[in-house]
């Protein structure tokens, strides 16, 4: 990456990025639901090295090269309901027991109309009922950064050579418990062996975190209100694009089951439905209009994390590229820095890797009017 600038992309007000993402007839299917195939999916860490999602080949460190230096930016791994999501699966399992009633009461003894309705659905309970609280990384995601933080050590073995401290692998994460447990698993696993505590050889490793109060670079999404602002004003519009999808697939839950399922238990149970590739592109709907390349404000906020990895980086590059003996005195603190690893959010991850550029789906996947170069300084 050159010093000086990153390229990022300026939009005019009438440039609709959804439409170009997906053409007008996306949109249009957008509006009337008739879209049957999701955008992306939302996976475990480990889910990608089972496939070759769209001929995605790892890029290779030319011959020449050597890596000196790696930035992370990570989310956390598998994590349990929040709070609201349990409360709407305990309300959801009260209305199945209301529409079962009303259903065994309405068949009279036929027993053949009953048995269309899935055996699990009678007495289904939340696995989470009577759980006060919510959100933190659960054993499987413990398992997916344990994992990584192994596959980084394996894929850079130069970089994590050297005994662990602070000043060369700094680790840092959002001030919310399952980030800062992300960063711990994930340290585990890169510097397992590494230590001498325990038969694993564990060693003690730092987490920072920085106040969820004046955090711009791992929860800027927290801390921009223009952002704020555009995502409360823009969520009825996305709930209206995902609206007739929800129709769509609950009248078809109610001609099969017969059951009386509104949009609103359909959103709930959308994850145990036949058409989960449907309902899947809701959910991508609403975090490309709201997280995404949807908006530049979206993105733009990620600036501050941005800059933080770039200038890493360039004294990375620097440190390595020192000719004199005072100069490398001076950026000795530098020089031993190699790698900078960020644990954070959803949040965090999607917008940054909008102002990278990345995953962009076809040469006119998400074009722009211009580019300019925006200076990080």
């Amino acid at each position: 990456m050159n010093g000086g600038g990153c390229p990022i992309r300026k939009y005019t007000r009438n440039h609709n990025p959804f439409s170009r993402w997906l053409g007008e007839e996306g949109l249009e299917k957008a509006r009337s639901g008739s879209v049957t195939s999701p955008i992306n999916n939302s996976h475990v860490y480990s889910a990608v090295r089972a496939s070759n999602s769209d001929g995605f080949e790892a890029s290779k460190i030319p011959d020449e090269c050597s890596v000196v230096h790696l930035n992370l930016v990570a989310r956390h791994g598998t994590r349990a309901p929040t709070r609201k999501r349990i409360k709407e699966l305990d309300e959801l399992a009260i209305k199945l027991e209301a529409l079962l009633s009303d259903a065994r009461h309405e068949a009279q003894g036929n027993v053949e109309s009953l048995q269309r309705i899935p055996g699990w659905l009678w007495g289904w309970k939340s696995p989470w009922k009577g759980r006060l609280k919510g959100g933190e990384l659960i054993s499987k995601g413990e398992d997916e950064l344990y994992d990584l933080g192994i596959r980084v050590r394996d894929r850079f073995p130069e970089l994590f050579s050297a005994e662990y401290h602070p000043d060369i692998y700094t680790i840092t994460a959002t001030q919310v418990p399952r980030a800062s447990a992300n960063a711990v698993a994930f340290g585990m696993g890169l510097f397992s062996g590494r230590g001498s505590l325990g038969p694993g050889k564990h060693c003690a490793f730092s987490v920072i975190s920085e106040s969820c109060a004046s955090d711009i670079c791992l929860r800027f999404f927290d801390r921009c209100q223009i952002y704020k602002e555009f995502r409360k004003n823009q969520e009825p519009a996305v709930d209206k694009l995902k609206e007739p999808v929800l129709h769509e697939v609950s009248s078809a839950l109610v001609a099969r089951f017969k059951l009386n399922f509104t949009k609103q238990d359909t959103a709930s149970l959308w994850f145990l439905c036949k058409q989960v590739s449907l309902l899947e592109w809701t959910d991508d709907l609403e975090g490309f209009i709201l997280k995404g390349y949807g908006k530049a404000v979206n993105y733009r906020m990620g600036v501050p994390l941005l800059q933080d990895v770039v200038e890493s980086i360039e004294q990375a590059i620097i440190a390595n590229e020192g000719n004199t003996i005072q100069w490398k005195l001076e950026i000795m603190s530098v020089a031993l820095l190699k790698a900078r690893l960020r644990f954070a959010h959803a949040e965090t991850v999607v917008p940054f890797s909008c102002l990278l550029g990345l995953f962009l789906h076809g040469s006119g996947g998400f074009e722009s009017e211009s580019e300019k170069a925006l200076t990080l300084v």
